[in-house]
C-alpha cells in the first residue's frame, strides 16, 4: 500500500480535472455528424459500444459521405480523442487510485485493505485499455473508405476477431473502474454512517 498524504484534496484536484474535461469532451461532441443513411449526430459512446460489428466502420464512412463536414467532424473527434488522453483518462483513473488507496489506509481488515489496493492497482489496466481504445479510434477516424461486408439475412452475422476485442475491452475498462468507484462509495458512506469516518 502507497500512503497518500493529503489523498482528498488529490481526488479534488483530480475530480476537478475530469469535470473541466468532460465539459471540453461535449463541446467538440457538437460537431460530430455522420450520415446514415440520413445525416445525424453520433456519440463517443456509439463508437465505444456499437451493437454490430460493421456499425463502427458504417459510422466512420458515413463521415466522409458529408463532405462539407468531414474535415469538421474529424478534427472535432480527433480534439477529443486528445482531451481524453491527456485530462480525461489521468484524472479519472488516478482519482479512481487515489480513492481506493485512501479507503485501503483506513481499513482495519487485512483482506478489506488488499481489496482496494488491487482495486487501486486495477485501474492501471483500465488506463491502458483506455488508451489502446482511443489509438485504434484514432486510427479507424483517419481511414476513408473501409472495406464493409455486405451483411446476409441467410447467414448469421460473422463477428470479427478486433470487434470481439473491442467489447472484451469496454467490459474490462469500465467493469474495474466501475467496481473500485462502487465499492470505495459503499465503504465510505458506511464509515459516514456509522461515524467511524
Amino acid at each position: 500500500m502507497i500512503p497518500i498524504p493529503n489523498a482528498g484534496l488529490y481526488f479534488c484536484i483530480a475530480f476537478a480535472i475530469t469535470l473541466v474535461a468532460t465539459w471540453l469532451i461535449n463541446r467538440q461532441s457538437k460537431f460530430f455528424f455522420t450520415k446514415d443513411p440520413l445525416r445525424r449526430k453520433f456519440s463517443i459512446l456509439e463508437m465505444e459500444f456499437p451493437a454490430k460489428s460493421f456499425e463502427l466502420e458504417n459510422l466512420i464512412n458515413g463521415i466522409y459521405l458529408l463532405p462539407d463536414e468531414a474535415q469538421k467532424t474529424v478534427k472535432a473527434v480527433k480534439n477529443q480523442l486528445l482531451l481524453d488522453y491527456f485530462l480525461f483518462i489521468p484524472a479519472t483513473y488516478g482519482g479512481i487510485y487515489i480513492l481506493c488507496m485512501h479507503v485501503a489506509a483506513n481499513l482495519q481488515t487485512t483482506v478489506g485493505s488488499y481489496w482496494f489496493v488491487g482495486l487501486a492497482w486495477a485501474q492501471l489496466i483500465s488506463f491502458l485499455l483506455d488508451y489502446i481504445e482511443n489509438t485504434y479510434f484514432w486510427i479507424m477516424i483517419g481511414r476513408q473508405n473501409i472495406p464493409i461486408p455486405k451483411p446476409d439475412p441467410e447467414k448469421p452475422e460473422v463477428i470479427s476477431a478486433s470487434f470481439k476485442m473491442m467489447q472484451i475491452l469496454e467490459a474490462f475498462k469500465w467493469g474495474l473502474a466501475l467496481i473500485g468507484i462502487v465499492c470505495c462509495t459503499s465503504v465510505m458512506a458506511y464509515f459516514w454512517l456509522s461515524g467511524n469516518f
